[in-house]
């Protein structure tokens, strides 16, 4: 969906991502728009003109079915256009298997070191471009900044990460050539990655910006000025609001590092756990500690006097207060990767980081001129319902995140486009 503000030209184009569905194929993907999608815009009830947008997400297998293949292109773009659905963000972080236990830290695999990773998302760029409206001229496809933390010996990790980088938007601006669509590689900072939070990744773009500019030069005879506007075009930043309040952030720096340099390629919008006073929040500890489960990584972070402590997984917490007295215990609050609906103040006995991610919805509201893109997407990315014991349906709890999301827009004077 598509909204407007009277006081600037740009858009803010709003989606959910369709990463909490289990589609590995395009049959898989379509099965997820026809049942949650469809009838989860009949419930918002997109302004007439006005498509209801999804931020599409195909793993490896989906992503190859379709490179290359422009009949099944032009017919799932059919498919698309028939419902009402505006591709306008695509996710290209998991390659594949997201939804199935045991992947954890398997979700930065295969890493951005690896030709694999290269070729999986310039196979989602493509289709991307290709799904594109006639007149979208900007897309977003959000990655991940590297590699998993543990991985990075060396700082040549990360400068084969910035050749890889390279590579891919040599591919982008021949997309761009080729299509008119200009697709912004936004790169995700992550609580235990290669750049866990937006200040290492503002610092590691400037490095990879440079590495990917001489690869241009050198495999894609691109011109020394040539190559640096190219990577600056095409390599940007996703704000994950969870990922960020997980870090502590101050929503302020937050923003500042996000818009800096380079464009904003989209802001994910959701919200994290938090037990706040944890040595006299035994229901909150305990509550924390039961959703530890074999499928996605949920880092915890502390906030003491003066520092932060981290772990890398909710049974790496458990072990830790087994143990002997703990500075766990006496930290001011415990924040944890575990996306939930941004429209709770709760969830159970566990607070959340809702005013975190509202604050960074506010601040880029705003300021519109901060984003150096035509439109902001924002990405709704609660992923977490299959195993969340929530109330009702999916639908049901999209809804209330939509309805909450709308709210936030309506206070900061953002209207449904052509209302």
């Amino acid at each position: 969906m598509l909204f407007a503000h009277p006081g600037t030209e740009r858009r803010v184009r709003v989606g959910y991502c369709l990463n909490l569905h289990a589609a590995e194929s395009v049959a898989d993907v379509r099965r997820a728009i026809d049942e949650f999608s469809v009838p989860l815009r009949e419930r918002v009830g997109a302004p007439e003109g006005s498509p209801f947008g999804v931020g599409m997400y195909f793993a490896a297998g989906a992503a190859a079915e379709l490179a290359g293949d422009s009949v099944a292109l032009e017919d799932l773009r059919s498919f698309l256009a028939a419902r009402g659905i505006d591709p306008f963000t695509f996710n290209a972080f998991p390659y594949g298997g997201f939804q199935e236990d045991g992947l954890k830290e398997g979700v930065y695999l295969p890493t951005w070191m690896e030709e694999a990773r290269v070729a999986y998302t310039v196979n989602v760029a493509r289709a991307a471009a290709a799904l594109a409206g006639d007149d979208r001229r900007f897309v977003s496809v959000s990655t991940h900044p590297g590699a998993y933390g543990a991985d990075v010996r060396d700082r040549s990790v990360l400068r084969l990460c910035g050749e890889n980088f390279g590579r891919a938007v040599g591919a982008l601006a021949s997309i761009e050539e080729e299509s008119g669509v200009r697709i912004v590689l936004s790169l995700e900072a992550e609580p235990d990655a290669s750049a866990r939070n937006s200040r290492a990744l503002a610092e590691f773009l400037v490095f990879a910006r440079l590495v990917a500019s001489r690869v241009l030069q050198d495999e894609f005879g691109r011109s020394v000025d040539e190559s640096g506007a190219l990577a600056a075009r095409h390599l940007g930043t996703c704000l994950d609001c969870c990922h960020s309040a997980v870090e502590f952030e101050d929503p302020a720096e937050a923003l500042g590092y996000a818009t800096h340099e380079g464009p904003l390629g989209k802001l994910q919008y959701s919200s994290a756990l938090r037990v706040p006073a944890p040595r006299d929040n035994a229901s909150g500890r305990e509550r924390l500690l039961a959703l530890d489960e074999p499928r996605f990584l949920h880092q915890v972070t502390a906030r003491t006097a003066g520092s932060f402590l981290h772990l890398p997984d909710l049974s790496a917490l458990a072990a830790e207060l087994a143990g002997a007295e703990t500075p766990w215990l006496d930290a001011d609050e415990w924040r944890c990767h575990f996306h939930v609906p941004v429209d709770r103040d709760e969830v159970g006995e566990l607070a959340t980081t809702r005013d975190h991610a509202h604050a960074l919805l506010a601040g880029l509201l705003g300021a519109p001129e901060a984003w150096t893109t035509p439109e902001l997407h924002v990405e709704i990315e609660t992923y977490t319902w299959s195993i969340l014991d929530e109330p009702g349906s999916v639908v049901d709890g999209l809804e209330r995140e939509y309805r909450a999301l709308f709210a936030q827009l309506e206070a900061s004077g953002w209207v449904p486009a052509g209302s």
